[in-house]
């Protein structure tokens, strides 16, 4: 499995693994980092963001301390209200998201597993909609498994969220992906390459 398993990193990105030999491409903004790793190279125009509909793997830091602060506010309000209460009332104060936006319930047709207060773990079904086809993945054909963890410490302040969307025929591989996601997404500096 090794050998079918690379890892990816951007310049200001946390890195991910991915099946190997495939292409990545970054995006790193006020808001948070954004690292795509897709078996063909994304061309332009880079913004907006593209929608991807095929297999890819992808990990997205929200900056908690700055204009990503809505969007984990969001993501805390739907999966981690009890230990992210305060924070998400201070955002909520500012009323610069329409009450509209926030949704105090995942979508029904995700399955979430919490691996503890702060981090779970989740798969949006083919052809729905939910944690996994927010942001850049668009609804297909593939399932979507993912891991969300939320650190609202000084010295992080920021939402990770890894997203994996691979063909049937690599099911070993996400599987394996998703193990070692799991571990790194917890680590302060998150893995450099190395097995955790």
């Amino acid at each position: 499995m090794a050998q079918q398993i690379a890892f990816y990193r951007s310049l200001n990105s946390p890195g991910v693994y991915a099946p190997r030999g495939w292409q990545c491409r970054g995006w790193d903004g006020s808001n948070g980092t954004i690292l795509v790793v897709t078996p063909h190279r994304l061309e332009p125009p880079y913004y907006p963001l593209p929608v991807i509909a095929g297999p890819a793997v992808m990990i997205q830091t929200s900056d908690a301390g700055s204009s990503g602060r809505f969007h984990v506010a969001i993501v805390a309000a739907q999966l981690f209200a009890l230990i992210a209460d305060e924070y998400i009332a201070t955002i909520r104060q500012e009323h610069v998201i329409s009450d509209s936006a926030w949704q105090p319930e995942p979508d029904p047709d995700d399955q979430i597993q919490y691996i503890s207060d702060r981090l779970v773990q989740f798969t949006t079904p083919a052809n729905r909609t939910g944690l996994g086809t927010d942001g850049m993945f668009e609804m297909s054909d593939w399932a979507v498994t993912g891991l969300i963890i939320l650190n609202l410490e000084r010295d992080v302040n920021s939402l990770t969220e890894v997203r994996v969307r691979l063909t049937p025929a690599l099911n070993a591989v996400a599987a394996t992906i998703m193990q070692l996601e799991a571990t790194c997404i917890q680590l302060p500096g998150g893995c450099h390459g190395l097995p955790p």
